[in-house]
C-alpha cells in the first residue's frame, strides 16, 4: 500500500458585520459553500454532505473522489470537519485497496470587531498500486502523490479563505434585513 499525507494551515481575519461570525460558523450550508463549488456538493443531511471532487491522473491511473464530510458546530468558536465515507467513483479495481482521511477545524477568536479565524486540514490515502507502477521508483510515486494533495488542500484553502468573507458578508446582510421587518413589527405591537 502506498500512503500519502498532506497538511495545509490557514488564518484568516475577517471584519465582523452585523451578525457576527460566531453565528455563521453554525450555518454548515453556508460553510460547504465557501468549500466547495456548489454543483460538486450534494447535502445528505443538515451537517452531512457528498463532495464530487474533480477528477485527476495519478501515474496512468484515473481517479475521481467522492467524499462524505461531516462538519461538527456544536462548540462555541470551534468548526470541525471529518471524512466519514469514500470511494473512488468509476474505478473499482482502485476503490477496493483504497482509503482516505481527511479531517481540519476552524477557530475562531474575536478581536476588536474581527474575528480571527485560524484552522488546519489533514488530509491522507493510502492505495494499492497495480502491477504496472509497481516498477516505478517508490520516491517517484510518494511525491507525485504528495503534490496532488497539496494541491487538493491548497485549492480548498484559497476558496475558503476568497469565498467565506464574501459569503458571510452577504448571509449577514441578509440577516440584517430579515430582522428588521420582524423589529419594526415588534415595534409597532407596543
Amino acid at each position: 500500500m502506498l500512503r500519502l499525507s498532506a497538511n495545509q494551515s490557514t488564518h484568516m481575519r475577517i471584519q465582523q458585520h452585523a451578525v457576527p461570525v460566531s453565528h455563521y460558523l453554525k450555518q454548515p450550508r453556508r460553510l460547504v459553500r465557501a468549500l466547495m463549488n456548489p454543483a460538486q456538493v450534494d447535502e445528505l443531511g443538515h451537517d452531512t454532505f457528498r463532495f464530487h471532487l474533480r477528477g485527476f491522473e495519478f501515474l496512468m491511473l484515473k481517479i475521481r473522489p467522492v467524499v462524505d464530510l461531516k462538519i461538527d458546530v456544536s462548540q462555541p468558536g470551534l468548526l470541525r470537519v471529518r471524512a466519514v465515507d469514500c470511494w473512488i467513483k468509476g474505478n473499482e479495481t482502485i476503490n477496493e485497496q483504497f482509503s482516505l482521511e481527511l479531517s481540519g477545524f476552524l477557530t475562531l477568536e474575536d478581536q476588536d470587531g474581527f474575528a480571527q479565524l485560524n484552522g488546519e486540514a489533514k488530509l491522507a490515502i493510502a492505495v494499492g498500486l497495480p502491477p504496472v507502477l509497481q516498477m516505478t521508483p517508490m520516491s517517484l510515486i510518494e511525491a507525485t502523490g504528495n503534490q496532488i494533495l497539496r494541491g487538493i488542500l491548497s485549492t480548498m484553502k484559497q476558496r475558503l479563505n476568497r469565498q467565506l468573507a464574501a459569503d458571510y458578508e452577504q448571509w449577514s446582510r441578509e440577516q440584517a434585513t430579515d430582522a428588521q421587518p420582524q423589529l419594526a413589527l415588534g415595534n409597532t405591537a407596543t
